[in-house]
């Protein structure tokens, strides 16, 4: 009889602690670290899809200028170096860093969770040919880089001369 009080004492422990586990995890606060990641992911993601079809012979730096600022998919982007252009065979490299903040919110409602705060900062490499965009994860440089990007003026060719006519001298 012992035995069974002791057994059934235990099982009840047990479930109320996986039942306490289980509570936290679901109305508990979500993690703003996993959140600020998954931002930056959507971020990457929309970028490449925002540059997959650059013009032939766009340079590095124009994209970067153009297509690698401000924020995406909340996350801040930051082009920090840049080389090529769309033309070359390795086409025009753009490394960013994007960063995301999730700041902390409390639950509004019953069994609703709230939000802890985290960040997230990731570094890539985007590729651009003429034709299609791909990127990969780098690691971040230990101290940024603080270069502004310019878009460059597309080369034109400079205009023939024209000769004017010349005045006449009678009154």
């Amino acid at each position: 009889m012992l035995r069974i009080a002791v057994a059934i004492v235990m099982a009840t422990l047990i479930l109320a602690g996986v039942g306490a586990v289980t509570f936290m995890h679901a109305f508990g606060p979500r993690d703003g670290e996993s959140i600020a990641h998954a931002r930056v992911d959507m971020a990457a993601r929309e970028l490449e899809r925002r540059v997959n079809q650059p013009g032939p012979g766009v340079d590095a730096q124009t994209l970067a200028a153009t297509q690698f600022t401000g924020a995406v998919a909340g996350a801040d982007v930051q082009a920090y170096a840049w080389r090529g252009s769309t033309s070359d065979a390795d086409g025009a490299r753009v490394d960013v860093r994007l960063r995301a903040s999730v700041q902390p919110q409390a639950s509004r409602e019953l069994f609703q969770p709230g939000v802890a705060a985290g960040s997230a900062a990731e570094c890539f490499r985007f590729h651009v040919r003429q034709g299609r965009a791909s990127y990969r994860p780098i690691e971040c440089p230990a101290s940024m880089p603080s270069a502004t990007p310019t878009p460059q003026p597309p080369a034109t060719a400079s205009p023939s001369p024209t000769t004017l006519p010349t005045p006449s001298a009678a009154p």
